[in-house]
């Protein structure tokens, strides 16, 4: 009798561990670290994603590596912001197996949607705002659209630096990844509302920290905070670049420093990825302060951890120049 109960516990520890096994979450590939964050906090301790933009590497100007592409045709699903934004996935998408998932996250995570602001100068909390529907696909429809091109040209696609947009992108996440995985949809979905109870938390703090800054006008590098300014009230009042891999012609530097005076903005702020030259040009002459932001955390640890430190560096980064200023 002891020999058969022996015996039943093996195979049941034999059946579990295959279970385990088949459960790992692998195959699932992230363009950038702030989207890596949260697939990563759904997958929590199931398995890990592959990240593709590692390092001070701008998805303006980055190119994929061989080994990289090779990793993406194992892939089981690819997770991205937008075509219109990491552009340098488009032509490795079409090297791809049919199998493969690939999921813009603007796209289907029904999102608030600002409009991208042109011109160097902007009307201050001025914001173009819409929401995406949420699309859904079922299988044959997702692998029969894989490449379709949805204009997202005049759309700013940071949108991971609003809050609302990493708790739509989480449940989008749990979603995508419980159709690959579905005995682990249970897993994927109470380490979602967990990272979300974090996020919450990470919201109310950063509205107490930036609190009393609302007036303040600054100007950034690039347009890449906008979810963040309307997520808090701050005055953004213009940006260097509208890309940052381009040199912006004089007639913006002229309409930028123009803002600068009219607006007494005191602090303007540059990126990590790119010269300093444009910033010295724009504060020269003047008593202008120069700060750091980065959208992307090029210069932090990446995994579920990622997303709170950036928000937070980007809010404490703000406070410290924004604050300097009498």
């Amino acid at each position: 009798m002891k020999i058969r109960s022996v015996f039943a516990i093996m195979v049941f520890a034999s059946i579990f561990s295959s279970n385990v096994l088949a459960a790992k979450t692998q195959g699932v590939v992230v363009s950038i670290k702030p989207l890596h964050s949260l697939v990563s906090g759904v997958i929590g301790d199931t398995g890990e994603a592959a990240l593709l933009l590692t390092g001070k590497t701008s998805p303006h100007d980055f190119h994929l590596k061989p080994s990289q592409v090779r990793v993406m045709q194992k892939a089981n699903i690819i997770f991205y912001i937008d075509n219109s934004f990491e552009t340098f996935l488009q032509s490795a998408f079409e090297t791809l197996p049919a199998h493969v998932r690939k999921k813009a996250v603007a796209q289907d995570a029904g999102l608030i949607i600002l409009a991208s602001r042109e011109g160097g100068a902007w009307d201050v909390h001025k914001h173009d705002v819409h929401e995406h529907e949420e699309k859904k696909h079922n299988h044959e429809e997702h692998e029969g659209h894989a490449h379709e091109k949805h204009d997202h040209g005049h759309d700013n696609m940071h949108v991971w630096l609003d809050v609302e947009n990493a708790r739509r992108i989480v449940k989008l996440i749990v979603r995508e990844l419980s159709a690959v995985y579905p005995e682990n949809r249970s897993i994927y979905k109470a380490n979602a509302k967990a990272y979300i109870e974090k996020i919450d938390a990470l919201d109310a703090e950063l509205k107490a920290s930036l609190k009393g800054l609302e007036r303040k006008p600054f100007i950034v590098f690039h347009d890449a905070y906008q979810y963040f300014e309307r997520a808090y009230g701050l005055s953004g009042v213009g940006s260097i670049t509208f890309e940052p891999d381009e040199s912006p012609s004089p007639q913006r530097i002229k309409e930028v420093r123009q803002k600068l005076k009219e607006t007494g903005a005191q602090c303007v702020f540059r990126e990590p990825q790119f010269s300093d030259r444009l910033i010295k040009t724009v504060t020269e002459g003047t008593n202008t302060k120069r700060g750091m932001l980065d959208p992307l955390g090029v210069d932090l640890n990446d995994g579920k951890d990622l997303y709170f430190s950036l928000m937070r560096d980007i809010a404490s980064n703000l406070k410290r120049c924004l604050n300097s200023v009498r």
